[in-house]
């Protein structure tokens, strides 16, 4: 047997499709193909078995798997470890991040991370948190950063969580806004303001934990796109919540038309992390992007 074999069987376990485990292996189909029915045959087993969607492991396959990839996280490891201190780290890290991480943290991350390791390459994919745990899960992302943990426990067992930073939640609205002469702003002040929110099924979870017994506000405008509130914000038609960490970093908060407070009494903060699959090998390169990432948003909060 030989280490492509493993490769090979680990690589179509994620995908369910030879063709496409080629097209990310850069081989050939045959190749795989005959790869793989040559291990069959040395071990005297079956490793897949096809299906209407594509194909799948045998129960002895599950666990042959699973021993090919314990192998080959070893491996890199080990290799790895060689290199673990040199700035000669090399890897092409796939990131899903949501929108918030996405425009403040990870362009100074992402910066400062070709100067120290001009080996490590990224490809950034600004999603959605629920987008983003799919693209985790899927194998599509190496790491993704979300906003919230995951309140499912099949999504727990097969992810690793890191947190990365907290993020108090400001109310945000026009300067001429009767909201800008008070020195405190409670739930009850904003009771009769229109919101402009996002809000798909998880945030709807989140919004009701955060609002408590606030939570039935009046909600002017709903969009999956952040952008869209904040004209709404600006012409003074609704007000809005959003994480200090995106009014930091974003331009048109910055601008002077738009006024961001806390609110009193309630625990509006919001935490940020990183997730990856457990399974995953944690390569050299993943470990120091999350290292810069942590040291970007230690000094965000500064």
């Amino acid at each position: 047997m030989r280490i492509e074999q493993f490769l090979y069987i680990t690589e179509i376990a994620k995908t369910g499709s030879i063709a496409t485990a080629a097209e990310r292996l850069y081989v050939t189909s045959p190749g795989i193909s005959l790869a793989i029915s040559s291990l069959e045959k040395e071990l005297g087993v079956k490793i897949f078995e096809r299906s209407r969607t594509g194909l799948e492991p045998t129960e002895t396959g599950k666990k042959l798997i699973l021993k090919a990839q314990n192998i080959l996280n070893c491996i890199e490891e080990f290799k790895d470890e060689a290199k673990i201190d040199s700035s000669d780290i090399k890897g092409h890290l796939s990131i899903s991040s949501d929108p918030a991480l996405c425009r403040s943290i990870m362009p100074k991350t992402s910066a400062e991370l070709k100067v120290k390791f001009p080996g490590i390459t990224l490809q950034i994919k600004e999603s959605p948190t629920s987008q983003v745990r799919k693209d985790v899960l899927n194998g599509d992302a190496d790491i993704g950063l979300v906003f919230y943990p995951s309140s499912s426990p099949k999504e727990n067992q097969l992810l690793t969580t890191t947190h990365i930073i907290d993020s108090i939640m400001m109310l945000c609205f026009k300067k001429n806004s009767e909201l800008a002469s008070k020195d405190i702003i409670t739930m009850k002040d904003i009771d009769n303001y229109p919101l402009a929110a996002i809000l798909n099924e998880n945030d709807r979870k989140y919004h009701s934990q955060i609002f408590g017994k606030h939570n039935k506000l009046n909600i002017l405008v709903q969009s999956q796109n952040s952008e869209t509130k904040k004209y709404f914000i600006s012409q003074g038609l609704a007000v809005g919540f959003e994480p200090d960490l995106t009014i930091k970093s974003d331009p048109f908060y910055q601008g002077g038309d738009i006024i961001a407070k806390p609110v009193l009494g309630i625990d509006l903060k919001v935490s940020y992390f990183s997730i990856r699959l457990k399974r995953r090998f944690f390569s050299a390169a993943e470990k120091k992007f999350l290292k810069e990432l942590q040291y970007q948003a230690s000094y965000f909060k500064e």
